[in-house]
C-alpha cells in the first residue's frame, strides 16, 4: 500500500499532461455555459487553497467546502458593494443572468450589519454560519456544473460524489492548479469582467467602459491603517527592508509575496515599507536574504502577530504564509523570475535557496 501511495505522490504530470490540462481549463473558460460567476470564482478558490494547502507532487488533495467558503466570501466581498460610476446611482454588479446570486444577497445582507469583511470574520458565530450557507450553495451549484461542457460532464478536476464536507482534486490536478495558477488567475478573472459587462442587466451602467478590474480584484485599503498601526511598533518604526525610520517618512504596508503572485491578505505577509523601498520593490519577491529576515520575524512574533491581525479580521495562519512563500519562491526558481535585492537591483532566481525552502 505504501508502494502505491510513494507512486502517486512522486508520479507528477509530464510536460504534455501538463499542457492538456491548461488547455482543458481554457476549453472551460471559453466554451463553457455560463450563467452566474460563480465557476469563475470556484476555479480561482481551489487554485488558491492547492497553493496553500498543497504540494508540488501528483497526490490528490481535499478541500474542505468551508474553506472554498471563505475564498468565496473574499472574492465576492468587495463586488457586493455599490459600485459608484460617473453620473449613475450607486450601482449592485449583478453576477447572474437571472435573479443576483445568492451568495451576493447573503453578502449584502452581512454588509448591512457589519461595515468591513473584517468586523464580520470577528463574530466567529456569524462567520461560521454565513460559510456554512456559502459552501451549500458552493455545492449545488459550481461543483456540479463547472465541468461540463457541450452538454456533457468532463471530469477533470474531481470526481462528483456525495462527499458532504470536502471535494477531492484528482492526482496531477493539485500540482497543475500550483504550477499555472498565476495563468489561471488571470484567465478567470478576464471572463469574469467580460461575463458582468456583458450581463444585460449591467449594461445600462457599464456601458461607459469603467475600470472594472480594479473594483472587482485589487486588494481591499479598508483596515490596512489598523495593520500600519500595530507593524510600525513591531517594527520599531523603521523599514521592514533599508531599515531606516519611519518617523515623518511616507510608508505603505506592503505584501511580502506580492499581491500579483498571491493575491490573498493575510497577517504574516504584511510588512510595513517606506515608500521608496515599497515603490521599488513593486511586485517583484525580495531576495533571499529578506525572506530570511521575514521568517524569522514571523516565528518570534507569531503570537503577537495573530492575536492583534486577527483581530482585524484577517486570517494569520503562520505555516499556511509560509507555504505559499515555499511555493512562490519554487516558482521563481523554475521559471528564472526576477528577485529585489533593494534599492534599484535585481537579479534572477535560478537556484535553490539554501536551508530556506
Amino acid at each position: 500500500m505504501w508502494k502505491d501511495d510513494h507512486f502517486i505522490e512522486n508520479n507528477k504530470p509530464t510536460p504534455n499532461e501538463q499542457l492538456k490540462f491548461l488547455k482543458h481549463i481554457q476549453q472551460i473558460l471559453q466554451s463553457g455555459t455560463f450563467t452566474s460567476t460563480y465557476k469563475f470564482a470556484l476555479l480561482i478558490s481551489i487554485t488558491r487553497l492547492a497553493i496553500e494547502q498543497g504540494q508540488d507532487t501528483g497526490a490528490a488533495l481535499h478541500l474542505e467546502y468551508q474553506d472554498i467558503a471563505e475564498k468565496f466570501i473574499d472574492l465576492y466581498w468587495k463586488q457586493s458593494l455599490p459600485f459608484q460610476f460617473n453620473q449613475y446611482e450607486p450601482f449592485t454588479i449583478q453576477q447572474s443572468t437571472g435573479k443576483q446570486a445568492k451568495i451576493i444577497s447573503e453578502i449584502q445582507i452581512a454588509q448591512q450589519q457589519y461595515k468591513t469583511i473584517a468586523a464580520a470574520r470577528r463574530d466567529a458565530t456569524f462567520w461560521l454560519k454565513l460559510r456554512k450557507s456559502v459552501a451549500d450553495t458552493v455545492k449545488r451549484m459550481p461543483v456540479v456544473y463547472l465541468q461540463n461542457l457541450n452538454g456533457q460532464t468532463f471530469e477533470f478536476l474531481y470526481h462528483l460524489n456525495d462527499s458532504k464536507e470536502s471535494l477531492q482534486l484528482l492526482p496531477k490536478v493539485m500540482y497543475c492548479l500550483r504550477q499555472f495558477s498565476e495563468i489561471i488567475e488571470e484567465l478567470c478573472q478576464k471572463r469574469w469582467i467580460d461575463f458582468v459587462r456583458l450581463n444585460k442587466q449591467n449594461l445600462v451602467i457599464l456601458d461607459g467602459l469603467p475600470d472594472l478590474d480594479e473594483f472587482m480584484f485589487a486588494p481591499s485599503r479598508n483596515q490596512l491603517g489598523q495593520v500600519a498601526d500595530f507593524l510600525i511598533d513591531l517594527q520599531q518604526c523603521q523599514c521592514f527592508y533599508c531599515g531606516k525610520s519611519l518617523k515623518n517618512s511616507k510608508y505603505a504596508v506592503d505584501h511580502f509575496i506580492p499581491w500579483s503572485l498571491y493575491p490573498a491578505d493575510t497577517g504574516h505577509n504584511f510588512v510595513l515599507a517606506d515608500d521608496k523601498c515599497n515603490s521599488q520593490k513593486s511586485n517583484y519577491l525580495a531576495s533571499e536574504h529578506f525572506l530570511q529576515q521575514w521568517q524569522e520575524r514571523n516565528y518570534l512574533h507569531d503570537h503577537s502577530i495573530t492575536r492583534e491581525i486577527s483581530q482585524l479580521g484577517f486570517l494569520t495562519d503562520l505555516q499556511r504564509s509560509h507555504r505559499v512563500a515555499d511555493w512562490a519562491y519554487k516558482q521563481a526558481i523554475e521559471n528564472e523570475y526576477l528577485v529585489w535585492l533593494g534599492g534599484k537591483d535585481k537579479h534572477i532566481l535560478a537556484s535553490p535557496i539554501s536551508g530556506v525552502l
